[in-house]
């Protein structure tokens, strides 16, 4: 893959640390920095994403994607599996969010990024290979169809969706991939109480809880973001 001269990210040092407790290291923060010019230059061959300005993709792509990931209400989670190596499917990734950059911040986790389209889900294989990324897999798949297939059955610590569609849908995709007490995060903009009502029904049929709802003000320009949490009982 040719890369395209890219501008230099952001790295507001002082937001990571006050908006997540995190900073990313040198090491870190030039795998970013390697991920947006590999996103530059496959937005040169299909339709990725509009977000390219730098403050822009730092805001909206990495930090919206660590951000679910770090949130105070999934830490006790990550606390009580801290001997374990974290599994980890992102839906729908699209581009590669938030999968990509959550394999560059946790590497110690292992993942599977999914996504339908095959031209995405061949560029997500690209950027892992030029990232040199050793904790990711992809798959061409639907969740759906995924978790009939034959052999041992998805058994995730953690799946995540973002931007995939309704909030019911997406539970329905993320639950049966899950673990016990594994957590599903469900990205969103805003959030009202028809879609958290909407939830219910996924949540009995797989025997799940909402875990706990996490709102927050994107640093920058202060969009409205929600992090659903959907905890798996049995």
């Amino acid at each position: 893959m040719t890369l395209p001269t890219a501008p230099a990210l952001p790295n507001p040092i002082d937001l990571w640390q006050l908006t997540l407790q995190w900073q990313p290291d040198a090491a870190t923060q030039a795998q970013f920095q390697r991920l947006y010019e590999v996103i530059l230059a496959g937005n040169q061959r299909m339709n990725l994403t509009r977000i390219t300005e730098p403050l822009d993709f730092w805001e909206k792509h990495l930090w919206d994607s660590l951000r679910g990931l770090f949130s105070p209400i999934l830490q006790p989670v990550l606390a009580q599996r801290a001997s374990q190596a974290i599994t980890v499917a992102d839906l729908g990734t699209g581009g590669g969010f938030p999968g990509l950059p959550g394999a560059i911040a946790f590497p110690e986790w292992q993942w599977l990024l999914m996504d339908s389209t095959r031209k995405k889900i061949q560029f997500v294989a690209e950027a892992i290979a030029e990232l040199e990324l050793g904790n990711v897999q992809t798959a061409c798949d639907r969740a759906e169809q995924f978790v009939r297939r034959p052999g041992p059955k998805p058994n995730f610590h953690l799946v995540t969706l973002r931007a995939v569609g309704a909030a019911d849908l997406c539970a329905s995709y993320a639950l049966p991939m899950l673990a016990p007490r594994g957590v599903a995060i469900l990205y969103r903009g805003r959030w009202s109480a028809e879609e958290e009502a909407s939830l219910q029904d996924p949540l009995s049929h797989w025997g799940a809880e909402i875990l706990g709802v996490d709102a927050f003000k994107t640093p920058m320009t202060e969009g409205d973001r929600h992090c659903i949490y959907l905890q798996k009982i049995d």
